[in-house]
């Protein structure tokens, strides 16, 4: 298994790999806010993660609370007020004072894996770790709904054009593949010439194959 930061890293690499196939920018396709409420993972975090920068994790007990206070902020009643305290506590046979407690404590730890697991179940029909993901896997995690969207769309793209570069090889990591995203800092001019360049090259070889089946 892979390293979270290099997870994240080769995942957005393939996302600009297929948004440059698809003449689109990360504007288009992500969504901060959107982001930070699939994650609870705040804004500011979210920006830099997406630059590749080292941020730093919360502390496992401020993440918890923080994305308990997160969740019924944002995963509301029909009427539009929070859940309280002793809504969700009862579902899971805990008592409303017990999360609030949990809420309001500034200690390092977080509540037992029970509680954080009624939590979630509360919101989300079953236990998936929401509160304690640390930000990194979180962001990758949101991420994969993104890609595969991407993805569909560069291959319904195909259908009607010749496959480019960045299409070809957004699903590997060799060598070509890491070269080939490093290249999304390019000039919108040299991206061209690159991309064409590739694109001969892919369909020099998808005709050598025809040749060989003949």
């Amino acid at each position: 298994m892979r390293a979270p930061r290099a997870a994240l890293a080769t995942t957005l690499s393939r996302i600009d790999g297929l948004l440059l196939d698809l003449g689109r920018t990360r504007g288009d396709v992500l969504d901060i806010g959107g982001l930070h409420r699939e994650t609870g993972v705040p804004p500011d975090v979210i920006t830099g993660l997406l630059r590749g920068e080292e941020v730093a994790e919360e502390p496992f007990g401020d993440r918890v609370r923080h994305r308990i206070r997160h969740l019924r902020d944002t995963r509301r009643r029909p009427d539009g007020t929070r859940p309280s305290y002793q809504e969700i506590a009862t579902s899971f046979g805990l008592s409303g004072a017990a999360i609030s407690a949990i809420v309001r404590s500034s200690a390092q730890g977080g509540p037992l894996a029970a509680t954080q697991a009624g939590i979630e179940t509360y919101f989300f029909g079953r236990p998936n770790g929401f509160l304690s993901v640390e930000a990194v896997p979180a962001l990758d995690a949101a991420l994969q709904p993104v890609l595969r969207r991407l993805r569909l769309e560069a291959r319904s793209a195909a259908g009607r054009t010749p496959a480019s570069g960045a299409a070809w090889l957004s699903d590997h990591d060799d060598v070509r593949g890491i070269a080939l995203r490093r290249a999304h800092a390019l000039p919108e001019k040299q991206w061209r010439v690159l991309n064409a360049a590739l694109t001969a090259l892919l369909e020099q070889e998808q005709d050598d194959e025809g040749e060989d089946e003949r």
